[in-house]
């Protein structure tokens, strides 16, 4: 998701427009669900995914005919019948897609700009499109991150129907719809530590779609070229008070792989007075209970170290820095996936 608000920001940047697929809503078995997007630029570069396959293929079509005729439409796909069947479309539901044309006005550019701020904090936002249908053309009525824009009666709906799921929806009233969409990291993950396996573990989450805020104290191992573009790179003086300028909600996650013991107690203490949902220390059982009873002599709660993860990982029996990075982030798909 950051990569597509990144795109979007740099084509409307540099004045230039976008058509921007949507999956509004999907029935049945369908490669992605609502929310799912895809950009394309006027010379047809493209990023992200409505599902790929014959679908996006369409998608893509239904994109450059919106760019060039300056109109929004709203594509119908199902994904059941014989005609989809002889495409190569076996997945057996059904598909709408918002394809919308987004001019390079100062209103767009600000709106994107504040979506990727707020992803990139960790804290995310709400972007809301209310949209009216006329056949297959759509009227892009209203894009806000404000809920309060909304029409009176639809706030109210969306605010009930949101309290009950995270995941983007579409609320309908009349002849209005609105796409509600949460933007924001599927999982924040703070690595403290970019050695060997901080540095595996980053790319690989970061394949795996999480935000990453990667932490140390040593330049030599903070060299962007060493990372996802996905990952954000912080070079901090010491572990101390290390996620001082850092968002740590709920939805945050804690990788501990420092170099070190003295580093990994000194950054678990801090953890633990975060509200991060996830908190993970790489190492022995033997280290941990070794830390543990440190913290424990400093005060540490005992309720809270018994939610650490450690030895972190899933026991897949990993060896090498990227066999234990991958058994790291398939505990943290597996957290994520617990809601």
């Amino acid at each position: 998701m950051r990569q597509l608000i990144e795109f979007i920001c740099n084509e409307l940047e540099y004045d230039r427009p976008v058509a921007c697929a949507v999956i509004v809503s999907s029935t049945g078995s369908t490669p992605r669900g609502t929310g799912s997007r895809m950009a394309m630029a006027e010379d047809c570069r493209c990023q992200g995914t409505v599902g790929g396959g014959p679908a996006e293929a369409m998608a893509r079509r239904t994109a450059a005919r919106v760019l060039q005729a300056k109109t929004s439409r709203l594509l119908l796909l199902d994904l059941t019948g014989k005609d989809a069947a002889a495409e190569g479309m076996i997945c057996g539901g059904r598909l709408e897609i918002l394809v919308e044309y987004i001019a390079p006005l100062p209103e767009n550019k600000n709106i994107f700009k504040e979506l990727a701020q707020g992803y990139n904090s960790g804290q995310g936002s709400v972007l809301y499109t209310i949209f009216r249908q006329t056949g297959d053309l759509a009227e892009v009525m209203l894009r806000t991150t404000d809920l309060k824009l909304l029409p009176e009666g639809l706030g109210g709906k969306v605010c009930s129907r949101a309290a009950k799921t995270r995941l983007p929806f579409a609320e309908i009233q009349n002849e209005t719809i609105v796409l509600v969409e949460p933007v924001r990291p599927l999982g924040h993950v703070i690595i403290a530590g970019a050695g060997h396996v901080g540095r595996a573990t980053a790319n690989i989450a970061a394949l795996a779609g999480f935000g990453i805020t990667v932490i140390d104290d040593r330049p030599e191992f903070l060299d962007p070229a060493d990372f996802s573009p996905a990952c954000r790179i912080r070079r901090i003086t010491a572990f101390d008070n290390c996620f001082k300028e850092i968002y740590t909600g709920p939805e945050s996650m804690i990788v501990i792989v420092t170099r070190g013991h003295i580093h990994d107690q000194t950054v678990l203490a801090q953890a633990l007075k975060t509200r991060a949902g996830y908190v993970g220390m790489i190492g022995s059982r033997k280290k941990r209970d070794a830390i543990y009873e440190n913290l424990r002599g400093q005060g540490a709660a005992l309720e809270k170290l018994a939610r650490v993860h450690s030895p972190i990982g899933l026991p897949i029996g990993a060896d090498t820095p990227e066999e234990i990075a991958i058994s790291i982030v398939a505990e943290l798909i597996r957290e994520r996936a617990k809601g």
